[in-house]
């Protein structure tokens, strides 16, 4: 009985790790594909029993799999001439020295879709470099244009690796659309450093342009005024607040009571506004201290200016929008307790979905995989297991 799910009948062998990688197959899953993860307790996932690795491999099957081992390595080329994508995200080479290269992989399977996700892809002088998202937020120069005037650059965050997730998945899909239009496979090489700098085009711009490096503005915007921050009544509350024209700035001037600051001159001007940018706040922050985060929204949303509390992460788990999107789903996880986690930030109309179930646990899924998938014996499965290849 199908599920209505626009990846059903899709299979994806997952060879990835930590959060990027997983992101994208989770994905995947979560739109019906069949995805296995393969792991193996000789060097486990280092996300494997955290938080992340509850939400980042949701709805996947797991099978256990040393692919250091010659048998390893021969079942899972087995699935993968099963499979219609394999992922992977391992430093630039490593799949190759495993022996699970793109033309390995297409020798068992013609029109395999392949994707190599790795810190700078696998060409250029920087190839071999082992990187994380963290890393390579400061690599391509994001770090330097997020944060506040006259501070340190962002040190750290995991901004990188769910973006990157995210268009992996959205390869993916375009590469199984590519195949079903032309029937071809193909090997995509996808650079999380390309990637984050495709995501700061302004700043690069800027440089070349201008000829100077653009600098953080926190929430300021170059083009926008007001635009920013403002604290609501309660201790740690806020609101956020981007006036985009002229007709959103006198409604935000009516919303908060304050007809003299519309009609100072010149004021009509986002330039204008910007110099004055101190004033105008302080007459923003005397109206928002007065009104809680979410009414200060409210009202100024009524009158068409574009608002928003800033929700710290127990508030959003409670926000009415996301619950009643059904955006959360309560499901036990494999601990046995009940936890509310994110399912998919799309539907598809006149179809079910997503799919939403816990994540797995390292060796959950050998049997569906290895007795109904390859057809193993349970003679054959006891010895893989005692020779520490399921494993």
């Amino acid at each position: 009985m199908t599920n209505g799910l626009p990846l059903e009948g899709v299979r994806v062998l997952d060879l990835s790790w930590i959060i990027a990688g997983p992101t994208s197959t989770r994905c995947l899953a979560m739109m019906g594909a069949d995805v296995i993860k393969t792991g193996s307790a000789r060097r486990p996932d280092p996300s494997t029993g955290s938080p992340p690795f509850q939400a980042y491999n949701q709805s996947k099957s797991y099978a256990a799999l040393n692919i250091s081992r010659p048998e390893g390595l021969e079942m899972a080329k087995s699935l993968a001439a099963l499979s219609d994508v394999v992922i992977e995200n391992f430093a630039a080479g490593v799949i190759e020295r495993l022996g699970l290269s793109y033309e390995a992989v297409s020798e068992v399977n013609p029109n395999i879709i392949m994707i190599s996700s790795s810190g700078t892809g696998h060409s250029g002088p920087d190839k071999d470099y082992v990187a994380y998202g963290s890393l390579l937020q400061h690599y391509t120069g994001w770090n330097t244009v997020s944060g506040y005037p006259g501070r340190e650059p962002i040190r750290g965050g995991l901004w990188a690796d769910p973006w990157v997730g995210m268009e992996l998945a959205m390869v993916a899909v375009a590469a199984l659309n590519h195949r079903a239009v032309t029937g071809e496979g193909q090997y995509i090489d996808f650079s999380m450093a390309e990637a984050l700098s495709a995501s700061i085009p302004e700043a690069i711009l800027h440089y070349q342009m201008n000829g100077a490096v653009k600098q953080p503005m926190g929430n300021d915007d170059d083009w926008h005024s007001p635009h920013g921050m403002y604290h609501c009544k309660d201790s740690d509350s806020w609101v956020a607040i981007a006036v985009t024209n002229n007709q959103e700035w006198e409604a935000l001037c009516g919303a908060i009571g304050n007809a003299e600051l519309a009609s100072k001159p010149g004021f009509d001007d986002a330039e204008v506004r910007r110099e004055h940018r101190d004033e105008i706040d302080a007459a923003i922050s005397q109206w928002t201290s007065l009104h809680d985060d979410y009414d200060a929204a409210r009202i100024l949303q009524a009158s068409g200016v574009p608002a928003g509390p800033s929700l710290d992460v127990s508030r959003a788990l409670d926000d009415p929008q996301l619950r009643s999107s059904g955006y959360f789903y309560q499901i036990r996880t494999d601990d046995g307790e009940l936890r509310d986690l994110p399912s998919l930030p799309w539907r598809f109309e006149g179809q079910q979905g997503p799919r939403v179930e816990a994540a797995p646990s390292l060796g959950q899924d050998n049997d569906r995989i290895y007795r109904e998938l390859l057809g193993l014996s349970d003679a054959d499965i006891a010895q893989f297991i005692d020779d520490q290849i399921i494993y």
